[in-house]
C-alpha cells in the first residue's frame, strides 16, 4: 500500500461509529491532541473515555469528501476532510457536517495521527468547489 492509500485507509477506519472511540489510542502519536470545536484539546485516552462514557451515542459517521492529502515531507502528511455524523450528546440529537484537519507523522515506519482539529458541525460544502 502507498503512503497515500495508508492514510486514506486510516481516515475511513476512523470514520465508523464502532472504531471512532478507540481509533486514536491505537493509531496516534504519544503526544497526540484533538482540538474540539470549543477549542478545548483532548488526548487520545480522553477521547476514548468521552466516547465510551455514554454521553455520546454515535449512530452514523462517514467521510463525505476528502478534500486534500498533502505530503509535507517523507514522514509528515496533512489531510482535510468533511465528516458527516449523526449522534446524541447527553440526550441532545446532533447531525453534523464537520471539516477536520489532521496531521500524520511516520513513527518507526508506521503512519500515526499526531494532531486533529475539528470544525463546528455546519460545514458548507459548496465553499470547497
Amino acid at each position: 500500500m502507498t503512503d497515500r492509500e495508508t492514510i486514506e485507509s486510516m481516515l475511513y477506519e476512523l470514520a465508523t461509529p464502532q472504531n471512532m472511540g478507540s481509533f486514536f489510542v491505537k493509531n496516534a502519536t504519544s503526544d497526540f491532541l484533538l482540538i474540539r470545536p470549543s477549542g478545548n484539546p483532548i488526548s487520545a485516552k480522553g477521547f476514548e473515555e468521552m466516547m465510551s462514557s455514554g454521553d455520546v451515542v454515535q449512530e452514523k459517521a462517514e467521510i463525505t469528501k476528502i478534500h486534500k492529502i498533502e505530503f509535507l515531507s517523507e514522514d509528515v502528511a496533512m489531510s482535510v476532510f468533511t465528516l458527516g455524523s449523526k449522534f446524541t450528546y447527553k440526550g441532545t440529537p446532533n447531525e453534523d457536517l464537520a471539516t477536520i484537519t489532521s496531521i500524520f507523522k511516520k513513527v518507526d515506519n508506521d503512519w500515526k495521527v499526531h494532531w486533529v482539529q475539528r470544525s463546528t458541525g455546519n460545514t458548507d460544502l459548496s465553499l470547497w468547489d
